[in-house]
């Protein structure tokens, strides 16, 4: 699919603020609000959103729960493949491994290696037996027998104290993300007041992400990522590309730590580029070179994602069976699990981002 101005541009007002974030969209976000920001009417923003449907880019929403309400945190981990259709049969199965949440295939250049297709893996940190298990079972699965990182991936913080409706209410947005507030209310068993009210705390607590469920080889579209001599120096040069290229869409890195702490130390943009053709991709990374202050641009393809809640789902289930058991034992209203305190099942041995 040829992608266009109202392409990159509906695409970026998906995401509070216009920018691209890992932790996904707002799924309060109405066509009506993203017509108003790309100056169109909302018949024309649905129309677009239909052909993304029917040409396989977009495929509907996936809720993601922050792994910090179950105090666990979040490690990333890539293997190389041969080819892209490798890297599909492979991308699905990695969703067998117990506690990988999401993996996307990507195609391009990084730090140590030019012209690479590789599958990247966002999974659970409990505890470390869990760990090893899980990268025993990521080396099997690929082709070399060898598995980069892992890469601490840090999950924005969260506060929230999860009543037993809040908990009811999060397995509903995992279960049906695609669902309306109205079916999730029903579901639930509550009014939609109530319903919008819970939701929005989970959503403004960052416990819950709603992310579009993208396969982005369906769009002509290149990450390029900006490395630059200082975080002022990138921030010049990233107004200079958005300059050149209006419709773009700016990547957000929060949370990401590159090995070598250039994304921590914020000299690194990313941003997404319409890309007609192969051909011109040596010319945008030639030209985005010569930006003032920019020392190396890397190009990168991204493909497919696809999400796996079964361990939220498994941890979310835990703590609606203790409620009620406890309910039953006569013991009182539970108020919930506080936000950032490990349960049981991952309090001990806490694995660090630099194990493997």
């Amino acid at each position: 699919m040829s992608v266009d101005d109202l392409d990159l541009d509906i695409l970026r007002w998906m995401y509070p603020g216009g920018v691209w974030s890992p932790w996904g969209t707002d799924p309060r976000i109405t066509v009506a609000e993203i017509a108003s920001h790309v100056g169109l009417n909302r018949t024309a923003v649905w129309a677009r959103l239909c052909k993304w449907r029917k040409v396989g880019f977009w495929d509907g929403f996936e809720t993601q729960v922050n792994c910090r309400i179950f105090g666990a945190g979040v490690l990333m981990v890539s293997f190389q493949v041969a080819d892209s259709a490798q890297g599909w049969e492979l991308l699905d199965r990695t969703g067998a491994i117990e506690g990988v949440m999401w993996a996307s295939l990507h195609f391009g250049d990084s730090l140590v290696a030019r012209n690479v297709e590789y599958v990247l893996v966002t999974m659970v940190a409990d505890t470390r037996a869990n760990h090893l298990r899980r990268m025993r079972a990521l080396r099997r699965l690929s082709p070399t027998g060898v598995v980069d990182g892992p890469l601490a991936f840090e999950p924005p913080p969260c506060s929230r104290t999860l009543s037993r409706l809040d908990w009811r209410i999060l397995s509903a947005m995992v279960a049906r993300p695609n669902s309306s507030a109205a079916q999730l209310a029903a579901d639930v068993g509550v009014s939609l007041k109530t319903l919008d009210h819970h939701r929005s705390l989970l959503i403004d607590g960052r416990v819950a992400f709603s992310t579009p469920r993208l396969d982005w080889s369906k769009m002509s579209c290149l990450a390029v990522n900006l490395y630059c001599k200082s975080s002022e120096d990138g921030q010049g040069a990233a107004r200079a590309l958005e300059c050149r290229l209006p419709h773009s869409i700016p990547v957000s890195l929060d949370g990401f730590n590159g090995p070598d702490q250039e994304i921590k130390s914020r000299k690194v943009f990313t941003f997404m580029v319409p890309a007609h053709s192969p051909h011109a991709i040596p010319t945008l990374v030639r030209d985005l070179s010569r930006l003032p202050g920019v020392t190396l641009v890397l190009p990168e393809l991204w493909g497919p994602r696809r999400g796996f809640p079964a361990w939220a789902t498994a941890r979310i289930a835990e703590h609606l069976a203790t409620t009620v058991a406890v309910a039953r034992a006569g013991e009182g209203a539970v108020s919930g699990h506080k936000v950032g305190v490990p349960s049981a099942s991952v309090r001990d041995e806490r694995v660090e981002p630099a194990s493997s």
